[in-house]
């Protein structure tokens, strides 16, 4: 029986789409590249799993891109113009919630970008618990941060299932004793949740 529902964030409750994000900022094709190759490729997901503060990773940034320090701390001091929340996500966990199960969010996130985007994802107030990676020092398929999210929260594995995006997080997770959804879109996503539901 299936009593748990945790989530990832990116491409599954919410948008992540840095090059229009840079676009609305102003910043040039070139700016957009080199952001795309030096940071957005590699860079950022690094720092997902470090409790490192945000004046550090600013400065990573600007080490990546040398010369474009100007608009490493416009991206940083806006950088909830990467993301945004769709319009599925809110009512979906309020309908699991009402239906009793519970709800839980276990997302690969660095600090900075987790603390002011989370301020824009009204959603959050309303699920179980959150386990985001800078916090524990581990990333998604990391056995330690699905085993983490179970203790924590004294979720049985066999009793919870896992969405996400990256088919390796959900394998992850599979391993790890979940039951798993890939994440492609919401139509697929739901209509794989509810059959999976029904067999309970």
């Amino acid at each position: 029986m299936i009593r748990a529902v945790v989530f990832d964030l990116g491409k599954v409750l919410v948008e992540f789409h840095p090059i229009e994000g840079m676009k609305k900022l102003g910043f040039s094709k070139e700016v957009i590249e080199r952001f795309q190759a030096n940071i957005f490729s590699g860079l950022w997901e690094e720092c997902d799993a470090k409790p490192i503060g945000n004046q550090e990773i600013r400065e990573l940034f600007k080490k990546a891109v040398p010369g474009m320090e100007r608009e490493v701390d416009l991206l940083w001091d806006q950088i909830t113009v990467v993301t945004g929340v769709y319009e599925y996500s809110h009512l979906w966990i309020l309908e699991l919630k009402r239906r009793g199960y519970q709800v839980f969010i276990l997302s690969n996130y660095g600090q900075q970008a987790f603390e002011a985007n989370s301020k824009i994802y009204p959603f959050l107030s309303d699920v179980d618990g959150i386990v985001v990676s800078y916090q524990v020092e581990m990333t998604k398929p990391n056995p330690g941060i699905y085993q983490y999210l179970a203790d924590t929260y004294q979720i049985l594995p066999k009793e919870a299932v896992f969405l996400d995006d990256r088919k390796e997080n959900v394998d992850g997770a599979i391993a790890c004793g979940f039951s798993g959804i890939l994440f492609e879109n919401y139509k697929q996503a739901r209509e794989e949740l509810e059959r999976l539901l029904e067999k309970e």
